[in-house]
């Protein structure tokens, strides 16, 4: 299966966010947790009618017309299949999606516009469901990212299903049903602390009952999305904008009280201090419509050396001089 995502489009950027936290200070690297890289494969599990179906991405063809080929590793291989992980191939890399209107109102911007030449092309990538996002989403909640990677990786153990390739376990992300019927204690041992196991067991027993529909959420309006979000228990205002930016395709989604925001923008924008959230978001307004997407590429850039940044914020101060 070949798709042909609309241009600009780097596959390469996007899989950066994707495949793992950006690297320590000490050089330790983090394991895989449910997305991975294999001999410049790009490899994931997805859940379809209660089978695990494994399948693999690559770039193919020449850069300048970008062109994804996708194929089923393990699990059920027919047509249904097959069409199933094409569509969330498509979804997950938005591959549809035109940034050039982006790409216009950002080059006003001082640090967008150097952001967009170095990131051109990298998507939001959308996980495969709601629940996984926001589940991820509470368990990151106030914790820097080491620490949220250690307790997803032990959530996703100690609860997800997984299925074997070529002596390789791929694991998929815990079904609600797997995270109903656990307790805070049992959660607690994998360092969840006891308001977040109850947000997690409530919202999966939710899901599992009937009384949640997560997935409906991607057919209704953001404001009334996100409204419908910030009514779950364990559920402010960050989390919502992330499960928005991550799992709903919104594309003008901003936590602005997220404090590696707040940082990027002070060093890139030239600030004295940390900016509040007020102020992010009337920094904010210049972006509008595209506020995930400039939120995006400013984190994307913990990513980078401190070189590189260093080399990009004296041609910004340079340029407001």
């Amino acid at each position: 299966m070949i798709i042909h995502p609309r241009a600009p489009f780097n596959f390469q950027q996007t899989l950066r966010f994707i495949l793992s936290p950006p690297a320590l200070l000490n050089g330790r690297e983090f394991a895989p947790l449910l997305d991975y890289l294999v001999d410049e494969e790009y490899r994931r599990v997805l859940e379809l009618g209660g089978n695990l179906i494994l399948y693999g991405v690559r770039e193919a063809g020449p850069a300048e017309k970008a062109a994804l080929q996708i194929r089923i590793l393990a699990g059920p291989d027919d047509q249904t299949a097959q069409q199933a992980v094409a569509a969330e191939v498509k979804r997950q890399f938005s591959t549809d999606l035109d940034l050039r209107p982006f790409y216009t109102l950002a080059k006003a911007d001082p640090a967008l516009c150097r952001l967009i030449c170095h990131f051109n092309g990298m998507r939001v990538p959308q996980a495969a469901q709601v629940f996984e996002i926001l589940i991820s989403a509470i368990i990151e909640q106030q914790v820097n990212l080491s620490f949220a990677h250690k307790v997803k990786k032990a959530l996703i153990d100690k609860y997800g299903r997984a299925l074997e390739f070529e002596g390789r376990r791929y694991s998929a992300f815990p079904e609600p049903a797997a995270l109903a019927v656990t307790t805070p204690r049992e959660l607690l041992r994998l360092q969840v602390s006891g308001p977040k196991a109850r947000y997690i067991i409530t919202i999966s027993r939710r899901v599992v009952n009937g009384t949640l529909d997560l997935e409906s959420l991607r057919q209704l309006e953001p404001p009334e999305a996100h409204a419908k979000l910030l009514e779950l228990k364990g559920v402010g205002p960050w989390t919502a904008q992330y499960v928005g930016m991550r799992a709903l395709n919104h594309s003008d989604c901003l936590p602005a009280a997220d404090v590696g925001l707040q940082k990027v923008i002070q060093q890139f924008y030239g600030l004295r201090k940390r900016p509040a959230p007020e102020r992010v978001e009337k920094m904010a307004r210049a972006w509008s419509g595209w506020k995930s997407y400039a939120t995006f590429y400013l984190w994307l850039t913990y990513w980078e050396n401190a070189e590189w940044k260093s080399r990009v914020r004296e041609e910004i101060r340079t340029q407001r001089r």
